[in-house]
Formats: structure tokens, C-alpha cells, sequence
């Protein structure tokens, strides 16, 4: 992969996730060290995961940009987005830890809303442990 950003679009149905991770993967290998990918592949299977189940029905849009030491990471949707809660410590609602694990494995993670749509972001370290709090 080059230093610039990559993108694809998926279908916002559950069989598109694991092709999805796998592309994201597959563009970051180049990047992230060997004992972070699997981290990557958790936090990445959560937030598609999450577009997909409450994204709306439209076409999702991933980005992949490498910065200065870190991945930056973009699902955009067609859904209305949601609060974010950073810092969450409780399960969410169907009583798993999704967002929490996206908090403790990246280097910050957020929420935007535009033009209608919403896009989950996050910043994953190449190397080393995740920022804790």
C-alpha cells in the first residue's frame, strides 16, 4: 500500500463484514507491527460491525490513511449516528464491550456527522500498546 489514503465501499450487510476487515487488514499490514493485528482486526470488526447494524441502508465508505506513526481509520454511513461515549466502561446494550475495547486499543477514537451521514473514526499505533487513560 502506498502512504496515501485508500478507500472501498461495502454493503451495509452483515456477509460484508469480514471481507471488509480482511481489506482494511490487508492495507495496514504494511504498516502496523505483527503484534498489533489482531487488535486491528477487533477494532475494525466492531466498528463495521457497528455501521452495519445501525449504519441505515446505504452504500458504507472505509478509508485507510497511514500518518506520522499511526492509522487513521474512517466508516462512514447513511444512519443518524449516535452519542459517543469515550472513557465507556459499561456494556452496551446488548451487553458487550464494542466501543469500550475501541477505546482501550486505539489512540483516540471519535464521531462526526456530515451531510447526512455519520462516520466512526479512530487512530491505531503502528507499534506498542494502545493509549490507556
Amino acid at each position: 500500500m502506498s502512504s496515501e489514503r485508500q478507500t472501498f465501499c461495502i454493503a451495509p450487510e452483515p456477509h460484508s463484514v469480514p471481507s471488509a476487515r480482511e481489506r482494511v487488514i490487508e492495507l495496514a499490514e504494511p504498516f502496523v507491527a505483527s503484534s498489533r493485528i489482531a487488535d486491528l482486526r477487533l477494532v475494525i470488526s466492531e466498528v463495521i460491525t457497528n455501521a452495519v447494524r445501525h449504519g441505515g441502508d446505504g452504500e458504507m465508505l472505509v478509508a485507510v490513511t497511514p500518518k506520522q506513526g499511526y492509522l487513521c481509520v474512517q466508516v462512514t454511513d447513511t444512519g443518524d449516528g449516535f452519542a459517543p461515549r469515550p472513557r465507556a466502561l459499561e456494556p452496551d446494550d446488548d451487553g458487550g464491550f464494542g466501543l469500550f475495547l475501541v477505546e482501550r486499543l486505539t489512540r483516540r477514537w471519535g464521531l462526526t456527522r456530515e451531510d447526512s451521514n455519520t462516520r466512526v473514526w479512530f487512530e491505531f499505533d503502528f507499534e506498542g500498546e494502545a493509549i490507556a487513560a
